[in-house]
């Protein structure tokens, strides 16, 4: 039985899209090695300048010191084959939401880790008790789900199927906090876990908002930001309720949610943009990948902001 107190070091990452290459960029930062594997050929270059990058921003704003960051490119090891990942001590599969592609890849690497050896998923969109039964060796098989930008975010959801052994929850736990991580641990497995569960909520009727006309789309990404997303990163849902005046809430959800959307279906507003290819807001130029950089400042501010509020309450 693997030993939760032994020191792992050496994690697996089976897929490097951008979740992927944020998640290595994580370990690495923390002293773990990485071993990783990509169908793209291409995903290797890419990740060493995603981590180059990020390290440089971390340096740029004094969170880290250049020396800290000294021989990075030595704990990370590409490799050609599944095959290849043996001396992992842990492992996460970030590929495309397939169940066929996940399962193949799944019975490579049981083939070549010893039956202990812990095996996450970084999926949200397929439950984790249905990939767990293409397992030979179920009890090591957990969901854990990253945020992006996953090297700065303190995020992390973790779950269990049926056969899931405490020790392969605890070593997941662990692990994250390794990371500077926060790990909410699931008491069992639900589709889209807890926090995707919540924004798809919102987004049902963010859409639904817009589909009959109430506001268009910058008006209601306005009133978003301006009250839900100054509190919610200081308050849950819960709490934020409970300092401003838990008995209106009672007395509003009585009216109003009858009102609210409970479609099942895909909002006739993302179909539209699927179909053209399209987005919600037109970006000239480089203004989409302007963006992407002031996301990741602004995920560095407020982790600072974070900081300065952790000893006064608790995150």
């Amino acid at each position: 039985m693997n030993n939760q107190n032994e020191e792992i070091i050496n994690i697996g990452i089976v897929g490097l899209g951008l979740m992927g290459q944020g998640i290595a960029s994580c370990f690495i930062r923390y002293g773990f090695n990485v071993i990783a594997y990509s169908r793209t050929a291409t995903r290797e270059q890419e990740t060493l300048h995603h981590i180059s990058r990020g390290y440089k921003k971390l340096i740029d704003r004094n969170i880290i010191s250049e020396s800290e960051t000294i021989g990075w490119q030595e704990r990370f090891k590409y490799v050609n084959s599944l095959e290849d990942m043996k001396e992992c001590q842990f492992i996460i599969e970030t590929v495309g939401e397939s169940l066929e592609l996940k399962k193949q890849i799944y019975k490579t690497i049981e083939s070549v880790v010893e039956k202990d050896v812990v095996i996450a998923t970084n999926t949200s969109g397929i439950l984790i008790s249905l990939l767990q039964k293409e397992l030979i060796n179920k009890e090591r098989f957990i969901g854990m789900h990253w945020a992006e930008p996953a090297e700065i975010t303190k995020y992390l959801e973790i779950s269990r199927a049926a056969d899931t052994a405490d020790y392969a929850v605890e070593i997941g736990r662990n692990i994250g906090e390794r990371c500077g991580k926060q790990p909410t641990i699931l008491k069992f497995d639900i589709s889209g876990l807890i926090s995707n569960r919540l924004m798809y909520a919102m987004i049902r009727e963010a859409t639904n908002l817009v589909e009959i006309g109430v506001a268009d789309i910058e008006t209601i990404d306005r009133s978003f930001r301006n009250d839900i997303g100054w509190w919610a990163t200081l308050c849950g849902p819960f709490r934020w309720m409970d300092l401003t005046g838990l008995p209106i809430y009672a007395k509003v959800t009585e009216e109003l949610f009858p009102d609210l959307s409970n479609s099942d279906k895909v909002p006739e507003l993302i179909k539209e943009k699927v179909a053209t290819e399209s987005k919600f807001y037109n970006y000239q130029g480089d203004e989409e990948k302007e963006w992407e950089d002031i996301w990741t400042d602004f995920t560095h501010d407020i982790s600072e902001l974070v900081k300065k509020y952790e000893d006064r309450a608790k995150f």
